[in-house]
């Protein structure tokens, strides 16, 4: 028995019914099959999903066969075909087997795996923590399944990562009592299909070390921040406490190439260039009264940033 002949086709899934194959075309005997009624069949998974279409070519050549859908194809359910086509002998020397692949179409919208989350976090919680993931699944394949997720409207103090799903902190919670985030998660097609959002709440849990009111002035009071890597120029680093102090401003007393930026009248302080290596910033805080409290910041990227405010009448706090 001669091997039987090959061929390797593909059609899109929900094409309309009656689409042939696109690759598949069978040659029929020369002469003895042209236009006669052909009595084929046709074996393997599912084959009453397509049926067999004499197609008479041009006039000059001979006539062949091809195949085409009986119903609209859901490659969910099946992605590859193998059929086995067989002829009354005069019309086909050897048997066919036809394997019919069904190609993508981007009809799944994404959707997130769980609902709506609650979490919470301390009000110094370093940037760069991960608050909250989110996970998502599309039936489609390949590309058309790829997921990625955003938030709108985007939050300055929340950052989702696009292909993780990841809610991280990317400013400081000081001041917050509960942030609110809308999710969104849309697919790779070349015209992304966007699944229903979901929330996520974050509820802001105050410090004691942010509570704290001054103490004595031959006590030291230590704050730590995390500038990590995602920190960019322009962000917000950390806030000076409130020490009560009425009527108060702040300035950076470091040299004049300082890493960060202060605002004058809130304490807030603000990443001016990148940190290539780690570098000392002394803050000085001061009231109308004359009364001066000056504060030395430690700043190291991707490792926390450990700061020892020393609490004086003038002069800075040594850093341990």
């Amino acid at each position: 028995h001669r091997h039987p002949a090959r061929y390797f086709g593909h059609i899109a899934e929900n094409s309309p019914t009656g689409t042939p194959v696109d690759g598949v075309l069978i040659p029929l005997e020369a002469g003895v099959c042209s236009g006669a009624e052909l009595d084929g069949n046709l074996y393997g998974n599912y084959p009453s999903d397509f049926r067999i279409v004499y197609d008479s070519g041009h006039r000059e050549q001979r006539g062949n066969l091809i195949l085409v859908s009986t119903k609209p194809l859901d490659r969910e359910i099946i992605a590859m075909y193998e059929l086995t086509l067989e002829l009354p002998p005069m019309c086909q020397r050897r048997a066919a087997v036809v394997q019919v692949e069904v190609s993508d179409r981007n009809d799944n919208i994404p959707q997130f795996t769980s609902g709506n989350k609650t979490v919470e976090a301390d009000e110094l919680a370093p940037l760069g923590t991960v608050l909250a993931r989110f996970d998502a699944k599309d039936g489609d394949a390949d590309r058309n399944g790829r997921t990625t997720f955003y938030a709108s409207p985007e939050s300055s103090l929340l950052h989702v990562v696009p292909q993780t799903g990841h809610v991280r902190l990317v400013g400081s919670l000081l001041g917050v009592s509960q942030l609110t985030l809308r999710l969104y998660v849309k697919d790779g097609g070349d015209v992304a299909l966007v699944g229903e959002p979901v929330f996520l709440w974050v509820n802001v849990r105050g410090s004691s070390r942010a509570r704290r009111r001054p103490r004595a002035l031959s006590e030291d009071l230590t704050y730590t921040v995390t500038v990590s890597d995602h920190t960019r120029v322009g962000d917000l680093v950390f806030t000076v406490p409130d020490q009560k102090f009425e009527q108060r401003w702040f300035e950076v007393i470091s040299e004049a190439d300082s890493p960060v930026q202060i605002e004058r009248d809130s304490g807030r302080l603000y990443l001016a260039r990148s940190l290539l290596e780690p570098a000392e910033v002394v803050v000085k805080i001061q009231n109308l009264r004359g009364k001066t409290e000056t504060f030395n910041f430690c700043l190291h990227q991707y490792t926390k940033v450990t700061t020892f405010p020393g609490i004086a009448e003038s002069g800075s706090a040594s850093v341990l």
